[in-house]
C-alpha cells in the first residue's frame, strides 16, 4: 500500500491544485468532480473522493452470478414473505 503526503496551498476563490503525483496515483482526469467529506468528530482530517461516472454495474452479482443463482435467491426471498 503506498502512501502519500503532499502540500497544496489554498487560492483565491478557495481554488487548490492537486499534486501531480496524488492525481496520477489515483487516476484523477481533468474535469472530474470530487466530492469533500468533512466529520465534526475529526477536525484535522478532510476527506476527498472522486465522484463516480456512473453508476450502472455497481451492484453487478450482488443477487447471484448467474440466472440461476439470481432465481434461487428471488425464490428464498419469496418463501421468506409466506
Amino acid at each position: 500500500m503506498a502512501v502519500f503526503q503532499s502540500e497544496t496551498v489554498i487560492r483565491a476563490r478557495n481554488q487548490i491544485t492537486i499534486p501531480k503525483e496524488i492525481a496520477e496515483a489515483r487516476g484523477l482526469r481533468k474535469g472530474q468532480h470530487l466530492v469533500f467529506l468533512v466529520d465534526d468528530d475529526r477536525p484535522d482530517e478532510l476527506i476527498v473522493r472522486p465522484l463516480r461516472d456512473s453508476y450502472a454495474g455497481i451492484l453487478t452479482g450482488i443477487y447471484g452470478r448467474d440466472a440461476a443463482e439470481r432465481e434461487a435467491y428471488i425464490r428464498g426471498e419469496r418463501e421468506a414473505w409466506s
